[in-house]
């Protein structure tokens, strides 16, 4: 006889089929078995909120039933401004598409998605109570009628969370977005929370994003991509919170839903408009070009008050570009690992020499089957290693040299069939953390970053407690390794809200551990107009010298570094700094398409 309850059975089996795909979220801990979720809906739902189902599905933790209310139809926002609802209308006209995240999505059966026969609207109280029981719920996901709720809530040890209206209405859901657009903010505040809820830290999930000017339609978007994470957030902590609270009914809204006025609307039309004319004028502009600023570390940049003072610009020649720079010393020779771009290149890393006021190209690093970028380069116990971005390949892996700084092999893979970008390690008490921004539900990489932890440097990498430990478009994405400074530990980041790579925030990191993260912003480099370049997203020092990249033209205060032809590079097989070979017997990085692991400091 198979005496495994059903949802242990359904636990291994997505355990089992999740194994190829690298958590982000860590098991709530103490829990003996998952999550139990009942969505009470019409069977028809916002694509958004089906998209969470799919996503939940996909977790260890959570087991997901619907019951589908045959007949019923979503809520409708009311009283919404006429203005506003001409401008909705007049919208809908000009984009003439449908909404990607409000889109009606007929419920059915899918893998990890149990699906309850239906119960009518009219259902009795009594019948209502009969079906609930047979279900056993933890928590109950409601788009039935309201006076349903109060039944569906005592039947649940976590009660009942409605959801609102304005979370669901096709044409008029997420109206307060429209008030960023207007105020010309350059970023959104987006924060998913039960009203009515007690207090506690799964009450609420927030994140900031950069704002869509061009049209609401696109800014509203944007932003309902993320409502499926959030509430899988909300669900994560709940899971694991050994507080239980009294049943009740809660409302799942946006936090302060302020409504735009009719005379906002009019602002709204006017700010879309002149934010498509910018984004025409832009695209007829050329290409702005982008350079190193290379500075001697006599005197480091100081992360509370940074300045860029003194320094050299490296330019790549022709039609190539040169960015996401990481500086390496080895054996008094300066070397700068670079992604290479332009001409014939999609992306890949390159190795540059520096000699003082002249440069030169050591030669190609590495190459893949598709763009790679961002290296990071570091030596441990004897060896040098490197991750690159490889979102394109939806992976993060680890490559030792072999002849280094040109020969290079990968040994293995520490995040799989995940987009992150920008991936940093960093040793810290014995542990190896893996930062890196992650693109869930086709979201941006530039918004949510996650922090692995392993005791190896090869893995396995589990995923933290707190993640994401950061959502902000403003000091997310990584931008060069940490470093100490001044017996500070210092992250460095991008700004991304106004465009891609608009500065470099420093952040001390105030608690690193295995649970627990927390940081606060120290300050904000970005260029001044008497260097001429006007954003920079990647910093990196080493004891001797630092380099930044950056956008624009350089002026007279940036004095040039001369990069001398290949026939002045000093040869790749004579004179290396570090020439590793691997050991005798070292597999190789794949075999039949499994990789295979190396400890730090293994033979």
């Amino acid at each position: 006889m198979n005496t495994t309850c059903p949802d242990t059975s359904r636990f291994l089996a997505r355990m089992y089929a999740a194994a190829a795909c690298s958590p982000l979220y860590a098991a709530p801990p103490r829990r003996a078995r998952p999550l139990r979720l009942l969505l009470v809906a019409p069977d028809r739902v916002p694509a958004w909120l089906w998209t969470f189902l799919c996503l939940a599905a996909d977790t260890m933790w959570l087991n997901v039933t619907v019951l589908p209310v045959v007949g019923a139809r979503l809520p409708d926002v009311p009283d919404v401004p006429l203005g506003v609802r001409m401008f909705l209308g007049l919208e809908g006209l000009y984009r003439r598409r449908a909404s990607t995240t409000l889109s009606p999505v007929t419920v059915h059966a899918r893998g990890g998605v149990g699906l309850a026969s239906p119960i009518a609207p009219d259902a009795s109280p009594q019948h209502l109570k009969s079906r609930i029981r047979e279900l056993r719920p933890d928590l109950v996901l409601s788009l039935a009628p309201h006076s349903w709720s109060a039944i569906l809530s005592d039947a649940a040890k976590y009660g009942c969370w409605e959801i609102d209206a304005g979370l669901v209405d096709p044409a008029r859901a997420g109206v307060s977005l429209m008030l960023p657009v207007i105020r010309n903010e350059s970023t959104t505040e987006l924060t998913l929370e039960l009203e009515g809820a007690p207090l506690a830290p799964w009450g609420h999930a927030r994140s900031v994003g950069a704002t869509r000017r061009g049209a609401f339609a696109f800014q509203r978007d944007g932003a309902f991509r993320k409502l499926p994470l959030l509430l899988l957030r909300m669900l994560h902590r709940l899971a694991a919170d050994d507080f239980v609270p009294p049943r009740r009914v809660a409302r799942l809204r946006i936090a302060s839903p302020a409504m735009p006025r009719s005379a906002d609307a009019m602002h709204a039309l006017f700010a879309t408009l002149g934010a498509t004319l910018r984004w025409q004028v832009e695209k007829s502009r050329p290409d702005v070009p982008s350079l190193l600023v290379v500075r001697d570390a006599h005197a480091p940049l100081d992360p509370s008050t940074p300045r860029v003072g003194d320094a050299l610009s490296l330019q790549a020649p022709g039609n190539t570009r040169w960015g996401d720079p990481c500086a390496v010393e080895a054996q008094g020779r300066r070397f700068i690992f670079v992604e290479e771009s332009g001409g014939r290149n999609t992306g890949e890393i390159a190795c540059l020499e520096v000699h003082g006021s002249t440069a030169s190209r050591v030669g190609v690093a590495l190459e893949e089957e598709s763009r790679v970028g961002y290296p990071q380069v570091f030596e441990w116990q004897g060896h040098w290693y490197m991750t690159v971005e490889s979102s394109a390949l939806k992976r993060v892996s680890l490559y030792r040299a072999t002849r280094f700084p040109l020969g290079w092999e990968r040994v293995a893979d520490l995040i799989r069939d995940r987009v992150c970008a920008d991936p940093t390690l960093y040793f810290h008490d014995g542990r190896w953390y893996l930062f890196a921004t992650v693109s869930e539900n086709r979201n941006g990489t530039c918004d949510e970053l996650f922090l692995f932890v392993s005791d190896e440097l090869c893995g396995p990498f589990e995923p933290h407690p707190a993640n994401p430990i950061v959502s902000d478009v403003r000091r997310a994405r990584p931008a060069g390794r940490l470093f100490r400074h001044g017996g500070r530990l210092i992250r460095p980041a991008q700004d991304c809200a106004s465009h891609y790579g608009s500065a470099v925030v420093f952040n001390e990191v105030l608690v690193l551990s295995p649970t627990h993260y927390e940081e606060r912003p120290l300050s904000r480099l970005a260029f001044g107009s008497e260097h001429g370049p006007f954003a920079c997203h990647t910093y990196s020092r080493t004891p001797t010298f630092e380099v930044l990249d950056a956008y624009g033209h350089a002026t007279n205060a940036l004095p040039r570094i001369e990069v001398l032809p290949p026939s002045h590079t000093m040869p790749v097989d004579a004179n290396q700094p570090v020439d590793i070979d691997l050991p005798a017997g070292f597999p190789p990085a794949a075999d039949n398409g499994r990789l295979y692991g190396l400890s730090p400091g293994s033979d």
